[in-house]
């Protein structure tokens, strides 16, 4: 009785430990992300989605997988879902790529769309992060969210005290790459960038480094470029 309890038991354990997909949405529109999501979890794939930059060398749809997948053929039922629902895996490689890896019962799944390339330009979904200022007379923080909002922040609360509210928070949009602008909630302040992507390194390794710098000439707030750096 004791050994079929056993038995049972990791049975019931095999049964309840499902692959898990960690999906790149870095790319992926919202419909996209709840589509794919979607049509996992319905083969029974545990989805956990995050938005980490992809490393270097991928170009192109790519699967990275743990050799310990469990279940006959999970890997192969992934890519031949992903296929019908029109997302060619152009490469399949094994634990890691860059930084990423995946060990256990699990995959990683980045999904580059049809005419996006990662490297060669940065593209609206990279640009939505919080920029430090530079090479400015002020201390500040912009912050370009995913919602297509920004918001300007001074570290010195006298500074942020001078100046006219309204230009602080507002929208954002690339309107011919490789240039930005922010319009102010009021619609009367614009704001214009250019987008530098570099590649930077330490005695650590590599920073890529996404600098916004101002190019219009009549500026009412501090002319400031503004940086986001993160380990590739």
């Amino acid at each position: 009785m004791k050994m079929i309890s056993i038995v049972l038991m990791c049975f019931f354990l095999m049964a309840c430990s499902s692959t898990k997909v960690h999906l790149y949405t870095r790319y992926l529109s919202a419909q996209q992300a709840e589509e794919i999501t979607n049509n996992l979890e319905g083969l029974g794939f545990d989805v956990i989605a995050n938005t980490l930059v992809f490393p270097d060398e991928i170009e192109q749809s790519t699967l990275l997988y743990s050799p310990f997948v469990e279940g006959e053929n999970r890997v192969d039922v992934l890519i031949n879902s992903l296929d019908k629902a029109g997302w060619i895996i152009a490469n399949v490689k094994p634990i890691f790529a860059g930084n990423h890896y995946y060990t256990k019962n699990s995959v990683g799944l980045l999904l580059l769309p049809d005419g996006v390339r990662q490297s060669d330009k940065v593209t609206v979904q990279d640009l939505a992060n919080e920029y430090e200022s530079e090479n400015c007379r002020a201390s500040m923080i912009l912050r370009l969210n995913s919602d297509a909002s920004y918001q300007f922040l001074y570290l010195n609360k006298a500074s942020a005290q001078s100046r006219q509210s309204e230009q602080l928070k507002g929208s954002w949009q690339i309107t011919s790459y490789p240039y930005i602008e922010l319009i102010s909630s009021n619609k009367m302040w614009r704001f214009y960038y250019e987008i530098q992507k570099t590649i930077d390194s330490d005695v650590v390794g590599k920073i890529e480094l996404i600098e916004l710098k101002p190019v219009d000439e009549q500026y009412t707030l501090p002319k400031c470029s503004f940086i986001y750096g993160i380990r590739v």
